[in-house]
């Protein structure tokens, strides 16, 4: 027995999740022996620095990667390269973002109109004479993909939040404004803390320019500032993953830094030895627990994530999206159970092609969204009169088709005659605006045309075509063929026996139900006049 796609894959993601972190556990330690035969000053610094960078990740480097992504958004490129023309949709787009991804606030700024947009709105117009504005222009002349800022949030003037800032461009290249998010400076704060604490580091985040952006311990200004470290600033600056130390005090203090290329900013650990041993150990308590943890997270979201990604794209692939009934996709399916449960209970199974008639002159003159309207029309009127056990389908163009279970032909003929008479006697209201709002096309190119392999010519007494748009009720009528399941029939057996029956509906007359026996095809039931022509027009 052969597992379902989804299983398979979440068997599999949780024994390479599950084995990845045992193997990653293992090697930790395997670290750890080795790390204690080593002296602390030539490795705990080192992969104390790793980690403090491993757990900045998600507070940094996962909103830069966010922030790049909005910047490379074609919608953003569109609504503000073509113009603002609905300033709700941006908003709501900020909001969306914000809530995805946890930043505190979410911004956008206009070039074009110098719009500061926010979820809650436009917020201003940002001006090279506002102090609060300067970050914009300053970053717009830099040239920069990407900056960093610590600043005050505009949306909340008593809140320091570091701003993600990334340039917008068009398709040519050219600036058109500049998009982000922000983090909260006390939770990024909070967390060197609490490193500090845990593993006894002093940790400083210093930009290209040497000014210390954050610290573990609250210090600020600039690094040549921090005692012993003005003659080594140079070298921290120029030259990523180095291992230094100095003394200090009458003590050595180890300095470790690291990159953090996609924000350009350097990782600064100074360490003394004290304490490292105890720091080892929690370190190695919280690989377990981490692993534990975000294995079930994983999990729990692949499965989330997966069953209703299939489930939409499932009911997408089932159902038309003009008239909401079931489409092609689904029929063969259902065709078979039902089939199979005909047989089983030797009951009758009815299956009726449907087919709106004339409705390329609907198309032609009154335009392709009066004809989408009848269309829905014709599928509500479908829907009221079905038994909720009867799939309906849009079988194509102004064509449907209606399974009926358990449904002797004299019962399908009197439920299908009664959709057909209700429809005739309600005219389908248009609307001035639906009639004027699509030209009339082409007949030879218009894909939804009473024409095809199985239509019947129209009378030389019916005009060519249709006067232009125009308001008012429409005739709209409905040729019918039903057909009879066979045991052991197949699908498109049936299917041409039900299209035979509606060709004759057509040929003799339109407006009609005509029936698939086992003698000549014969109407069924009609309510044209006699002398009246082949039916409405439109």
């Amino acid at each position: 027995m052969r597992l379902p796609v989804n299983t398979r894959f979440l068997t599999v993601f949780a024994v390479l999740l599950f084995g990845g972190f045992s193997c990653l556990t293992l090697l930790s330690v395997l670290r750890a022996r080795d790390l204690m035969e080593r002296q602390i000053t030539a490795s705990t610094l080192p992969l104390t620095s790793d980690v403090i960078v491993s757990s900045l990740e998600h507070d940094l480097l996962q909103p830069v990667l966010a922030s790049g992504l909005m910047a490379r958004n074609t919608f953003l490129e569109e609504k503000v390269g073509r113009g603002e023309t609905d300033p709700r949709q941006l908003q709501t787009y900020l909001a969306r973002i914000q809530a995805r991804t946890g930043a505190i606030t979410t911004f956008l700024v206009s070039e074009r109109s110098r719009r500061y947009y926010h979820p809650r709105g436009v917020l201003k117009t940002v001006s090279p004479a506002d102090p609060q504005d300067r970050w914009y222009f300053r970053f717009r002349e830099a040239g920069e993909p990407l900056e960093i800022n610590v600043d005050r949030d505009t949306a909340d003037l008593r809140r320091t939040t570091a701003f993600i800032n990334v340039r917008l461009q068009d398709g040519a290249g050219r600036f058109i404004g500049a998009t982000g998010l922000g983090l909260d400076m006390r939770v990024l704060q909070e967390q060197l803390q609490r490193t500090q604490s845990r593993y006894g580091a002093r940790i400083l985040l210093v930009n290209s320019r040497g000014r210390i952006m954050l610290a573990s311990d609250r210090s600020s200004g600039a690094l040549a500032s921090v005692p012993g470290l003005a003659p080594l600033q140079n070298r921290i600056l120029s030259s990523p993953g180095l291992s230094l130390r100095f003394r200090e005090q009458g003590r050595e203090v180890y300095v470790r830094t690291n990159r953090i290329e996609e924000i350009g900013w350097t990782l600064v650990v100074l360490q003394s030895p004290s304490g490292e041993m105890r720091a080892l150990s929690d370190l190695l308590m919280q690989n377990l627990v981490a692993a534990l943890l975000i294995s079930l997270i994983l999990l729990a979201l692949a499965q989330a994530t997966l069953g209703r990604e299939q489930q939409q794209l499932a009911e997408t692939a089932r159902t038309d999206q003009l008239s909401g009934l079931l489409n092609r996709n689904g029929f063969e399916g259902l065709f078979q159970q039902l089939a199979s449960q005909a047989r089983r209970r030797a009951e009758p199974l009815s299956l009726a092609l449907i087919d709106i008639d004339h409705f390329k002159r609907v198309n032609d003159g009154h335009g392709h969204l009066v004809g989408d309207a009848v269309i829905r029309h014709v599928s509500a009127l479908l829907q009221r009169n079905r038994r909720e056990a009867d799939p309906l389908f849009r079988w194509g163009g102004e064509e449907f088709l209606v399974l009926m279970p358990n449904c002797p032909l004299p019962e399908a003929m009197h439920r299908l005659d009664t959709i057909r008479a209700e429809l005739a006697r309600q005219p389908f209201q248009t609307l001035p605006a639906e009639a004027a709002a699509d030209p009339a096309t082409d007949p030879a190119t218009d894909p939804r045309t009473d024409s095809g392999p199985d239509s019947v010519p129209e009378p030389a007494t019916q005009p060519a075509t249709d006067p232009g748009p125009s308001a008012g009720p429409i005739a709209v009528t409905l040729s019918m063929g039903l057909a009879l399941y066979r045991p052991g029939e197949s699908s498109s057996d049936l299917l041409h026996r039900a299209d035979q029956a509606l060709y004759e509906a057509k040929r003799s007359g339109r407006d009609r139900l005509c029936l698939d026996g086992d003698g000549p095809l014969e109407p069924a039931s009609s309510v044209a006049a006699a002398g009246q022509g082949p039916g409405p027009t439109g």
